[in-house]
């Protein structure tokens, strides 16, 4: 029906849009009840009943009319909006309102701009984007999350301990990042990933990297990426010599005479060996002061290159597995010779009944090792024995890491330990019991503005500025390593250096984790063909830290 001053009249029906018609329950359905009773009220009956199709027009006075149809108009009661404080509903919701006329309702910059970035461009946040209970702020045509403590990314959706440049992603070996789905944990070979995801469980009787010795709990042991770094002053402070376990006896430095243990004067190794035992001073043991006596079982990967006829352990080397053996390039070349590869040696002049001698059967030098071009560049080789190697406690092989994982390790991790039967101080003796010692990781600027000699980007430099303590002559190709949650991986390869122990020089070693990949492929645990055989170091060569 049609209200109108003065009338009530019927409204034509329409039947095929439907509008008009009497809603189905009579005139007293929801939408319409409220206008028809008051109408019926202005008539004299408050009846809801459908009532009977009107035959004449309904007459209303006009002030009964308007009293049902009423338009209540917005306005200031006669004074000038000008001069009234803001009203956010008559300014901006009744109509539409500028930046200015919503600062002078706000009165505050960060409540109008937060507001105005709904008025103008919708709610971002009305979808609730933010996960894991981060807070949302709406911005105009954007939004950004407030994440809480332990979660990152554009939405809060990735969990920071699942990220693997913090803390390696949690995991116990190498960590894979996943992209928003954080990162997926792996072990190494001969260990299998725990129901938890992160923790890894040997599955053989002599894991890599695993000692038969229990954990010497040293200041130097760390996890990878758990902590910061210690001061140089305090690492060094706190080193204290390995504890003995019953029934074995070691005898420690009685002076503070310098002496180190590396074959890098850049000269053979038969330019310095002595004549043999006979040459030996009568207390030999009194030389070890950069290093320390390494107790039986304690690197039992250590592996010597021993030449024929001579019986000189002229390089050493790292046990990767029961047929392979990695050493440095410049060993081979410089040898000349026949040569068998020791496991299990621990004195050189005492048989102890640990030690096993295995043939040689494939020599493979890194493709890219050039000994015309340089001696030292991708220094690194790997030897095929003909037998395999006996595990035991005192024969055990090392792990190797993934170029992330190991890059990240000889840093972090640092102290590393070097190990080696060299010369105990340049152009010296050689030690007649296998030797250790602690180096720190050097930054790649200062390792190469120490030596005259370049520094290519895969080597890098360990050790200290002005302590008497390095590899020397006799520990080329023997281990550089580091060790996470009581696991060793192998980082690096004893190279060269400039005489031993220098005061302002460094030991450079092999950058191991670009040839990860190589010796997978050498050695046959990864099947498919290799794209490359030496991964791009930093993308820009020779430019940013190891």
């Amino acid at each position: 029906m049609r209200v109108q001053a003065g009338t009530v009249e019927p409204v034509p029906q329409n039947t095929s849009s439907g509008w008009g018609q009497v809603p189905k329950g009579g005139i007293c359905s929801d939408y319409s009840q409220q206008v028809v009773v008051a109408v019926l009220r202005q008539v004299g009956t408050d009846s809801c009943e459908t009532p009977a199709p009107a035959s004449a027009p309904v007459f209303l006075s006009g002030e009964a009319a308007d009293g049902v149809l009423r338009r209540h108009k917005r306005h200031n009661t006669g004074i000038f909006e000008e001069v009234l404080e803001g009203d956010l509903e008559r300014e901006c919701m009744e109509e539409v309102c500028d930046l200015e006329e919503a600062r002078e309702i706000f009165e505050n910059d960060g409540n109008t701009m937060e507001f105005w970035a709904r008025y103008v461009d919708g709610d971002q946040c009305k979808s609730s984007p933010c996960q894991n209970q981060g807070s949302c702020n709406d911005h105009l045509g954007y939004y950004t999350c407030s994440c809480p403590s332990g979660f990152t990314g554009r939405n809060c959706e990735i969990v920071v301990a699942k990220r693997c440049d913090v803390n390696n992603g949690g995991c116990m070996h190498f960590c894979e990042s996943m992209g928003t789905f954080g990162a997926k944990c792996s072990c190494a070979k001969g260990y299998k990933l725990l129901e938890d995801g992160r923790n890894c469980d040997p599955e053989t009787e002599f894991p890599c990297g695993r000692t038969a010795m229990a954990p010497s709990g040293s200041a130097f042991t760390r996890s990878l990426l758990g902590h910061e770094n210690a001061s140089l002053e305090n690492a060094t402070s706190t080193t204290s010599p390995p504890s003995t376990p019953a029934g074995t006896t070691a005898s420690l430095p009685a002076t503070s005479e310098p002496t180190t243990i590396r074959s890098r004067k850049k000269l053979p190794w038969w330019r310095h060996v002595g004549a043999g035992p006979t040459e030996e001073p009568p207390r030999a043991l009194k030389r070890i002061v950069g290093g320390e006596v390494v107790i039986p079982g304690e690197i039992p990967w250590q592996a010597a290159l021993v030449a024929r006829p001579s019986g000189q352990l002229f390089c050493g080397g790292s046990v990767l597995s029961e047929r392979w053996v990695v050493t440095a390039a410049h060993c081979l070349v410089e040898g000349q010779g026949n040569f068998f590869i020791r496991v299990g040696e621990h004195s050189v002049f005492i048989h102890e009944d640990t030690e096993q001698d295995l043939e040689v059967m494939e020599q493979h030098i890194h493709p890219r090792y050039n000994a015309s071009v340089s001696l030292y560049n991708h220094d690194i080789a790997l030897i095929y024995l003909k037998s395999p190697i006996t595990f035991s406690p005192t024969v055990r092989p090392i792990c190797i890491g993934p170029k992330a994982f190991t890059e990240a390790l000889v840093k972090e991790a640092s102290p590393a330990t070097v190990s080696g039967w060299g010369r105990t101080r340049f152009l010296g003796f050689t030690a007649d019991t296998l030797q250790k010692v602690k180096v720190p990781f050097t930054d790649r600027t200062e390792c190469k503005s120490s030596s005259s000699a370049r520094i290519t980007p895969v080597m890098f430099c360990a050790g200290y500025y002005d302590e008497a303590k390095d590899a020397c002559q006799g520990d080329s190709g023997g281990p550089h390593a580091n060790s996470i949650h009581d696991t060793w991986f192998l980082t690096g390869i004893v190279s060269w250096g400039e005489e031993c122990a220098k005061d302002g020089k460094y030991g450079v070693y092999t950058r191991l984790s670009l040839y990860y990949r190589w010796i997978k492929h050498v050695t046959g645990l990864t099947k498919h063909r290799l794209a490359f055989d030496v991964e791009d170091p930093d993308h820009e060569p020779d430019i940013s830290p190891l």
